[in-house]
């Protein structure tokens, strides 16, 4: 079937051009405005479109159609510029030629015709002519959707656009088949094998590629969203380096439809019926075997990307990470993380993963009875943006999204890597703590919460990269992971340097990115929810390494772990469990409400007391200007650095037309203090 979107003004015209056309065995679908062409376009399977370029109206400063043509969305498809109208101008913007990209038109037709050949004649040549040159679809393809036809091609296209109604999916299905017969438009068959990795929008499958009396070609073929093809087919092109004159996957085809894209890749030197993604193929080897893989992998596979344009960048390692998790969509705030803490906390209690709980400043875990060990809540530092390290960043061509699914190995250890959409230039620290995220987080099956805690705190206690780790008293599927990840640590010893402070940087961020995924909505079965407690406390975890012994909460005072106590000695301010940086003028402020702890401090000893301000020496305005600009102020900034929720106080309240009160469950004395 060939399908022509005829879209004029003209409604005697087009059903006359439609009837002919459809004489010839074309199926048009009319328009006659742009609004009903871009919903026709947008909705329904469509070949090439025929476009008068006054499509609103026929006054001269009409170019509605050639507007509608240059539309970016709208690129894939070959357009017939159609008019009784022609001008020089036109012609040129529509016939245009663009890089990687059809013109607007492929053709400019006259409605009148040429000489003696009627304009009917013109146009169904031209229309044959565009199927032959720019539709390229063929449509003699024998396609095997799998190897048993269990990859029904309505099944692929739901994956892809999963909340279609029927109606449109019956068109995106036809458009995903255009797509293939695009893909491998000279081929006489081509076989889908599996699936091998799925990502939203997006999805990596075999093929096997038939030509007319010609051996098999074997190709990994990613296919999804349009825009998400083009931005991994561009980024491919980029950065991906030559690997002595080739790629170590080679990018063979290209082709898009409106709403699809794909790319086929050849494997250089592997065959694709032998490949497995680095996630099954862990499941299914033994320990010294994915041990090799991993060292493949870095050592042979990415290890001319690493070597290309290295450079130190003026920029902080944290700085880099949190671009990464807002591109993504996602935001480091304070009501965002406290949320998803509060939330996985709850979420893992309910299904019956004990042991985790949490305070505004403080996550506290029981491996065991009677042990009790507590870390850092991580929100405030991410929000606070407490975790600074001192630039320079060493950056490079990075892979940018190294996981389980995104690695294929074969039978032998031999690795290539896919899914380039996020390839780029960014910290080369980024693919190794990529994967030892995925390793504990998607790779690692243990419902255990206890066990994954024991995995993270021998992973803490390494010196340095590269360090040796023991694997003596974990149980099997424990010290396999944790050997796999001091695989990938040796391997980011060898390109980024052996401190642990940057790496700790990236995983805290990698478990923030991952934090941020939980849906409070939905249900998760036990094993999810010990991943999200897991990755709660290795965010805790990280912070403590971070801040070192910044942070280690004082043996003399319960009320520095229960509620707000000030070390006037070391002059150091804890809320419950956390120390807090104050400036000199801050800590004056609080140390004077603490020391009036459960009092009401009017304003004007405030402004005596703290900021050697008299009243009854103030005008009226000034007084008023004093309350507002220094007091107010002053105030705000504190509750902002020491309330757990500063917009709800819980510690500082404000007693209307007077002043403050610092309410505290414990009374200092100045003999305590």
């Amino acid at each position: 079937m060939k399908v022509i979107l005829f879209a004029d003004n003209d409604r005697d015209f087009v059903e006359a051009r439609s009837e002919f056309l459809e004489t010839k065995g074309y199926t048009v679908l009319k328009a006659f405005s742009p609004g009903e062409a871009r919903n026709i376009l947008n909705h329904r399977r469509v070949h090439l479109a025929i476009l008068d370029i006054r499509l609103t109206d026929d006054t001269d400063g009409d170019i509605s159609g050639v507007e509608l043509a240059l539309e970016a969305t709208y690129d894939p498809l070959p357009k017939i510029m159609l008019t009784g109208f022609p001008t020089v101008e036109t012609a040129k913007l529509t016939l245009k030629r663009r890089v990687n990209r059809l013109p607007a038109a492929v053709d400019y037709v006259p409605k009148r015709g040429e000489g003696e050949k009627k304009g009917s004649e013109v146009l169904i040549e031209v229309v044959e002519q565009a199927f032959d040159q720019y539709v390229c679809i063929n449509q003699d393809l024998n396609i095997r959707w799998g190897r048993q036809n269990e990859l029904l091609s309505p099944h692929l296209a739901s994956q892809i656009y999963p909340d279609l109604s029927r109606e449109w999916l019956t068109e995106r299905t036809g458009e995903l088949e255009d797509l293939f017969r695009k893909l491998f438009y000279e081929y006489g068959q081509v076989t889908l094998g599996r699936i091998l990795t799925r990502r939203e929008g997006w999805i990596l499958l075999t093929a096997f590629a038939y030509p007319v009396q010609r051996p098999e070609e074997q190709f990994i073929v990613a296919y999804g969203q349009r825009e998400k093809v083009q931005q991994e087919a561009k980024h491919y092109r980029s950065f991906v380096p030559d690997r002595a004159g080739e790629k170590v996957v080679s990018l063979a085809k290209f082709a898009e439809t409106i709403h699809f894209g794909a790319t086929a890749y050849r494997l250089v030197g592997g065959e694709v019926e032998k490949v497995t993604t680095f996630v099954d193929f862990y499941h299914r080897q033994p320990g010294d075997k994915v041990l090799a893989a991993v060292k493949d992998l870095f050592h042979v596979a990415l290890q001319p990307w690493y070597e290309k344009g290295q450079e130190k960048q003026p920029r902080p390692l944290e700085i880099f990470c949190r671009e990464r998790v807002e591109s993504e969509g996602k935001a480091l705030t304070q009501p965002e993380l406290e949320k998803r803490v509060n939330d996985v906390c709850r979420a893992a209690l309910t299904a019956g993963i004990r042991g985790l709980d949490c305070s505004p400043h403080k996550l506290t875990f029981r491996p065991s009875k009677g042990t009790v060990i507590s870390y850092p809540n991580p929100a405030p530092y991410l929000y606070e943006q407490r975790i600074v390290l001192s630039p320079p960043t060493l950056c490079g061509v990075t892979h940018g999204r190294l996981d389980g699914a995104s690695v294929l190995v074969d039978r032998t250890g031999q690795t290539w890597v896919v899914d380039f959409e996020k390839t780029g230039i960014g910290p080369l620290i980024r693919d190794f703590v990529s994967l030892e995220t995925s390793v504990k987080f998607d790779i690692l099956r243990e419902a255990d919460l206890s066990k994954r805690h024991e995995l993270e705190r021998r992973l803490l206690a390494m010196g340095h990269l590269g360090e040796e780790i023991g694997t003596k008293g974990l149980d099997p599927a424990g010290g396999k992971a944790l050997q796999t990840i001091g695989q990938i640590r040796s391997q980011a010893a060898a390109v980024v340097g052996s401190e642990m402070e940057p790496y700790w940087v990236g995983l805290l961020f990698c478990a923030a990115e991952r934090l941020l995924d939980y849906q409070s909505e939905l249900r998760y079965t036990r094993e999810e929810m010990a991943i999200f407690a897991h990755i709660l406390l290795s965010a805790g975890m990280m912070c403590q390494q971070l801040v070192g012994g910044e942070d280690c909460l004082p043996d003399a005072s319960p009320e520095a772990v229960e509620s707000l106590w000030i070390d006037i000695e070391n002059q150091e301010v804890w809320v419950e469990g956390r120390r807090i940086h104050l400036p000199p003028q801050g800590f004056c402020l609080l140390q004077y409400l603490y020391d009036h702890a459960n009092q009401l401090c009017k304003r004007s000893d405030i402004a005596k007391s703290v900021f050697n301000m008299d009243y009854p020496d103030f005008r009226p305005g000034e007084r008023k200007l004093t309350d507002k600009d220094t007091i107010n102020t002053a105030i705000r900034r504190l509750r902002k650095a020491i309330e757990p929720n500063p917009s709800y106080p819980k510690y500082i309240r404000t007693i209307r037309g007077a002043g403050y009160k610092l309410v505290l469950g414990h009374t200092p004395s100045r003999d305590e203090t």
